[in-house]
């Protein structure tokens, strides 16, 4: 996402959901951070929630391109092996718990490895601290780079949880603020983060293959 020529073409989409995430099923989900061992399901779950989010926004060459100087596993590794970013993935069982909707649910401690038996992946998301985050947001910031659902789990309140987690995680660093970027275009998404607190503060290029898009930047006092 270039802005001012500071960040290459193959940036990232950044946390489009295309679900406003406000049905009334208070399902609470079991989230878990990722390692390295996680390149595989992470590369699924981000193809598969991409696609579904973003098929027909461009070419399918552009699309091909994308995704493939994206969500490579060995570049998925890499991110994964980064000590300023974290994932997390969300997780439905066969006995998931119903509260109310944005409770924080069970996060499990610790970092498994993608042949664990928590559930079926619903979502994840990638939070970016110090100079992993793909612009110069000033000081005491954290970016929340992706956060997708799957189309099966949109609007069951997985992606509040998911939110209440990235700001819970800033609080613990004493970060002053949260920001993140969204297609301009994806109304559902930019509503969702609008009643999390997050306002339009600019704009950046984004470059899906060889077409450049434009996306919204969003952010919140923590």
């Amino acid at each position: 996402m270039p802005l001012d020529g500071k960040k290459s073409a193959n940036s990232f989409k950044g946390v489009h959901m295309a679900g406003s995430d406000a049905s009334n099923s208070h399902i609470v989900g079991t989230i878990r951070r990722c390692g390295v061992a996680d390149a595989g399901l992470l590369h699924q779950l981000s193809v598969e929630t991409y696609v579904d989010t973003f098929d027909g926004t461009s070419s399918d060459e552009d699309m091909k391109k994308f995704l493939a100087e994206t969500y490579a596993e060995p570049i998925l590794c890499n991110e994964l092996a980064n000590p300023n970013s974290m994932f997390f993935i969300i997780y439905m069982t066969a006995d998931a718990q119903f509260g109310e909707r944005g409770q924080s649910g069970q996060i499990a401690e610790g970092i498994a490895g993608s042949d664990d038996s928590a559930g079926i992946p619903a979502g994840y998301m990638k939070l970016n601290f110090g100079d992993a985050q793909l612009e110069d947001m000033g000081p005491d910031t954290m970016e929340i780079q992706r956060l997708y659902i799957q189309k099966a789990f949109k609007g069951c309140g997985l992606g509040t949880q998911l939110m209440t987690l990235a700001l819970d995680a800033a609080r613990k660093r004493n970060l002053r603020k949260v920001w993140l970027g969204v297609w301009e275009h994806n109304e559902p998404a930019k509503r969702f983060y609008a009643g999390k607190g997050f306002v339009r503060v600019g704009q950046h290029a984004f470059w899906q293959g060889d077409d450049k898009q434009t996306d919204y930047l969003m952010a919140r006092e923590v």
